[in-house]
């Protein structure tokens, strides 16, 4: 790829020359309509104020005593919380004042992807009344994307996205009043934070279908603008830069003010060849951000802006020279050397526009050097951030702005996706799903559980007395009490003594959940039945997991073919309780070699100990299993997701019957039962274990279960609570960053 074209770093010569200018002469082609007037006027003529620009190296600040180098440590913001999807525009002033004072921080850009209710400019503009350093703000504007690509040929939605980008202006300047729109946020908007603003971001992951189908089509004019131009370039790079010379255009002429410009663009459309990506759309398209420059008379200038992750697309996990390239603290890195190439092969200062992990229990796909997508810490989290941005900087880039905020409830992932209702996900919180947690806000539920030993936390669980069995060493239970929240339903066991930590040589526990209230046989030769489709075995930290009844095994339904099991076996039951699992990558052959990588899965029905107390000093965010130290109590919580219950607010659940596949239908409650044995026992009868006791009593060989129901919720009741990545960001300046 050329370095070429580009103009961003004009100096000071640059923007007084911009005074009094005519107006551009660019002619559409008749399907891109100008955007018409939203009530502004436009602005005397006079020097046109460009607060921030970008230089050769990166943005640049103005000051009295001229431009200082600027580097970006952002933040992107969401426009969602529980309970909402992001169109609704739920987010109150009062929680805008309250996470900008928490962003400010720690960062110096917070990143929004389209234009927020008033109350959000609002909140901004009064915490840079009184703030040390102000926070600046990284505007984008969204394009929607299934209305794009049912538009096929992006030129096609161009009178549309000028017109959202003339309002976006606006907004920003204090100067415009929103009607209600289905989708986005309306109101009053009487703050100019333009002073604040570092730039303009606009558009999306560009769909690589629609980037092809453009340029095919080739039914965009020119791109030589008045502020950008992309001269001889592919149509679907000059159609950004009309845009973007229309949203400056309407900056510079109505304001006299620019600001920065920009593109979204992600690792599936940069300028680089990959050839060992195995997925042909990953690396079928090209958009350039060095297609696109600034003229003499954009003072601001342009840059390059990119989502990139470390562990997608494949590329990153099967190209020799980024699994072996070695980063700056002498360690294989993979993203660091993708990164060293992108930078080195754009023109222009770029920013990773978004970068991170979440700090989810599920994951749905892994990276060569650990940085996985999911089954992180809080803590593990926050270092992994850190390091990334220090990946960025050290590749030489203008900044990073880490994903993202707030966790985001409404969100899905691919190998989870099919086993929830989506259109009540904001409802409760799925914590299986790696893309509900990349905040560095967490929403826990009031009341919630925590799996720390805390009793005042099951004062109105329901109660179940135990029943002792036969006079075994195991341990007995006292009491068994359920209770169930917005992550999970909740398990603790009491037992008659707490003397001494738990010798689960001695004592296991199988806790079981039914929900279609067929009864089987209990695996782990116990030699009881029940009414459970789910079975969690507590047997310490090495052998406690979550098993599944085959029939019922949504993995085996979605996945089984792909992932060669006995799919007869399986439909029948006969497989009998199997591991609780969820794909990470469905198999690909790498193009330069051939080589096949295979299906991949993870157990993650397998249960990890700890205390879930974010206030202890042992805070483990992954736990599933608190055992007490006396041996007294254990606790665990089961995600919804991973007991078919799509979605736990309106009491729906995944089908009985296999040939409805995943389908969903309606259930009352939830059948629970506890027995209590010893798992290694030479008297024992052959086949069967010697039980201590059960909750709710066992007739025969049939073990007694409670029915445990709630009420279905619509509405929400939660505490905010940054993550303990959010305190290792604050503590360490992310550190190392140059």
């Amino acid at each position: 790829m050329d370095r070429r074209r580009f103009l961003a770093s004009i100096g000071a010569s640059g923007v007084a020359g911009l005074a009094g200018c005519p107006a551009g002469s660019e002619t559409d082609t008749p399907d891109e309509t100008e955007a018409t007037g939203l009530g502004t006027t436009t602005a005397p003529r006079g020097e046109v104020s460009v607060p921030f620009r970008v230089g050769s190296e990166g943005f640049e600040r103005r000051t009295d005593d001229g431009y200082v180098p600027l580097t970006v440590r952002g933040i992107n913001l969401g426009m969602t919380k529980p309970g909402t999807f992001p169109g609704q525009a739920a987010i109150t002033r009062e929680e805008y004042d309250r996470w900008i004072a928490a962003m400010g921080e720690i960062v110096n850009v917070v990143r929004t992807y389209t234009i927020h209710p008033p109350a959000f400019y609002r909140a901004l503009a009064a915490y840079n009344e009184s703030a040390t350093e102000p926070l600046l703000l990284l505007q984008g504007t969204w394009v929607p994307t299934n209305d794009f690509l049912e538009a096929e040929d992006a030129s096609r939605s161009s009178s549309t996205v000028d017109r959202e980008l003339q309002r976006t202006v606006d907004v920003l300047h204090g100067a415009t009043t929103l009607p209600d729109r289905p989708g986005h946020a309306s109101g009053t908007y009487d703050a100019d934070v333009s002073d604040a603003t570092l730039g303009l971001l606009f558009g999306i992951e560009w769909p690589p279908e629609i980037v092809v189908a453009t340029n095919d089509a080739d039914s965009v004019g020119p791109a030589d603008g008045r502020y950008l131009r992309a001269e001889g370039a592919p149509a679907f790079e000059r159609w950004l830069a009309r845009r973007l010379d229309r949203a400056v255009a309407h900056g510079t002429e109505t304001y006299n003010t620019q600001h920065p410009a920009a593109f979204v663009n992600w690792v599936t459309t940069d300028p680089l060849s990959h050839p060992y990506e195995p997925f042909r759309d990953e690396d079928r398209a090209v958009v350039d951000p060095d297609a696109v420059s600034a003229t003499d008379e954009f003072g601001a200038g342009t840059f390059a802006a990119y989502h990139a992750y470390p562990y997608y697309p494949d590329l990153l996990n099967e190209t020799p020279k980024y699994v072996d390239y070695v980063d700056h603290r002498g360690e294989r890195n993979s993203y660091a050397g993708y990164l060293n190439d992108l930078v080195s092969a754009t023109t222009h200062p770029l920013v990773v526009a978004e970068f991170g992990v979440p700090s989810s229990r599920g994951i749905a796909h892994r990276h060569v050097h650990g940085r996985d997508q999911g089954r992180h810490t809080e803590t593990r989290q926050g270092e992994l951030v850190a390091a990334m941005y220090e990946d960025i900087r050290h590749a030489g880039a203008a900044g990073g702005i880490a994903f993202a905020w707030q966790n985001e409830w409404f969100k899905r992932t691919w190998n989870l996706d099919a086993r929830s209702d989506p259109n009540r996900r904001p409802f409760w919180s799925n914590v299986e799903t790696p893309e509900q947690r990349f905040g560095l806000l967490a929403f826990d539920p009031a009341g919630g559980v925590s799996l720390s030993g805390a009793d005042e936390e099951w004062t109105d669980a329901t109660s179940v007395p135990a029943t002792a069995v036969t006079d075994s060493p195991a341990r007995s239970l006292e009491t068994v009490r359920v209770t169930h929240d917005y992550e999970g339903l909740s398990v603790r066991l009491t037992f008659d003594r707490a003397d001494a930590p738990t010798d689960w040589d001695v004592t296991n526990a199988l806790v079981t959940v039914g929900l279609t209230g067929r009864s089987t046989a209990l695996p782990f030769e116990t030699g009881v039945t029940a009414p459970a489709d789910f079975v969690a075995r507590l047997a310490g930290p090495s052998d406690s997991k979550l098993l599944v009844e085959s029939s019922y095994d949504a993995f085996a339904r979605e996945f089984g073919e792909t992932a060669g099991l006995d799919i007869d076996a399986y439909r029948s039951g006969a497989a009998g309780f199997v591991p609780v699992r969820e794909p990470i990558n469905l198999g690909y052959t790498v193009p330069p070699t051939d080589e096949r990588v295979p299906f991949e899965a993870v157990e993650t029905g397998q249960l990890r100990y700890g205390n879930g107390d974010p206030t202890a000093a042992e805070y483990d965010s992954l736990t599933d299993v608190y055992v007490a130290p006396d041996g007294g109590v254990v606790e665990l919580t089961l995600p919804w997701v991973l007991l078919n219950v799509t979605d736990p607010s309106s009491k729906r659940r995944i089908r009985t019957d296999w040939e409805s596949g995943l389908d969903a239908t309606t259930f009352e409650g939830v059948e629970i039962g506890v027995v209590t044995y010893q798992p290694t026992d030479d008297t024992a009868q052959p086949g069967a274990r010697t039980l201590a006791s059960t909750a709710a009593g066992i007739e025969g060989s049939e073990l007694r279960t409670t029915t445990y129901e709630w009420e279905p919720w619509n509405e929400l009741t939660y505490d905010e609570r940054l993550k303990g990545s959010y305190e290792i960001l604050r503590e360490s300046g992310w550190s190392g960053s140059l």
